[in-house]
């Protein structure tokens, strides 16, 4: 019995989840079963689906929004659940929920008939949320490679488009390279310290004065750089930018829009809360430094874009 009240403490954190998981079967199964439907002489499901998408979302954001004074650390450390976390949430889903709300008539213009293009937007939300509850680098890998898989496909989701295939097929290899550096630099902590969890790494570095523990703090230091350099490559940052002009151009427009204000909103939150809030101060000595120089590319390219303009190019003969 004290198990399953243990069980069941844990599991009523996770009911915004559970809903949006459970809600997304659901429409999967309807849709699959009357989309196909000679009877109803093969509907186009897009318009209504995008309400329903916009209720699961209303929804869900009611379920978060009744956690926002709680405080649980759920299943052996693995995911958190705090005020910056719900609050982050809100946000991703508010976004979530203009972007579905705005783009109804891009979908409908852009002839994206196929139901599959919202659920994979409700999934890379799913996806999205979880990351932010992240208290572990395996359940914060593994949330990032499920919100990612979704987006390869927005990407690619105009099947008439070549532009399409190919911004979706440059996303998935380059974001792929991306993922393979963050799960090297995770490596590198596991292999170094013995553990994945936060609190571990915190326990860890408030004992980082010894200096028995130097080496260790090398290690973790060039973890932090390939960690770093794979959120910076999926947030386009600066001068790891240069795959965003191909996939955004390529992609629907609502794609884009989904790209642009949901899913850099969820790893600048989760870069602020593994690297900050987390007591891992010493990580955000180094995060700010390399923050300091990617902006310092940033700050370069704009320039050189401004001098570009300024500079008459003779006409093409």
């Amino acid at each position: 019995m004290s198990f399953l009240s243990f069980f069941l403490n844990d599991f009523k954190f996770f009911l915004p989840e559970i809903f949006l998981a459970t809600s997304i079967l659901s429409l999967t199964l309807y849709c699959s079963l009357v989309a196909p439907s000679r009877d109803l002489g093969y509907p186009i499901l897009v318009k209504s689906l995008n309400k329903l998408c916009l209720l699961v979302l209303f929804i869900t954001f009611l379920l978060v929004s009744n956690e926002s004074n709680c405080f649980q650390i759920a299943y052996q450390n693995t995911f958190i659940f705090d005020s910056l976390s719900t609050s982050s949430k809100q946000i991703i889903l508010f976004f979530t929920f203009a972007c579905l709300f705005v783009c109804e008539r891009s979908i409908l213009e852009n002839k994206i008939n196929n139901f599959e293009y919202l659920l994979l937007i409700l999934c890379a939300v799913l996806g999205l949320m979880l990351l932010i509850s992240s208290y572990d680098l395996i359940s914060l890998y593994l949330c990032i490679e499920l919100q990612s898989l979704c987006l390869y496909a927005l990407a690619a989701s105009k099947k008439d488009s070549s532009l399409s295939t190919e911004a979706g097929l440059k996303y998935f290899i380059l974001g792929s390279f991306s993922s393979g550096l963050l799960l090297f630099g995770l490596s590198l902590i596991y292999g170094c310290t013995g553990s994945t969890s936060f609190g571990a790494l915190f326990l860890l570095m408030s004992s980082v004065d010894n200096p028995s523990l130097n080496l260790i703090l090398e290690v973790l230091t060039k973890a932090l750089f390939f960690i770093s350099l794979a959120f910076f490559f999926k947030v386009a940052a600066a001068p790891l930018h240069m795959w965003s002009p191909d996939v955004y151009e390529g992609s629907p427009l609502s794609s884009t829009v989904f790209f642009c204000c949901c899913t850099k909103n969820s790893l600048i939150f989760c870069l602020f809360k593994v690297f900050y809030c987390y007591g891992l101060e010493l990580f955000f000595i180094y995060f700010r430094s390399f923050s300091l120089f990617f902006s310092f590319f940033c700050c370069c390219r704009l320039f050189w874009c401004f001098e570009a303009k300024e500079i008459e190019t003779p006409p093409c003969l």
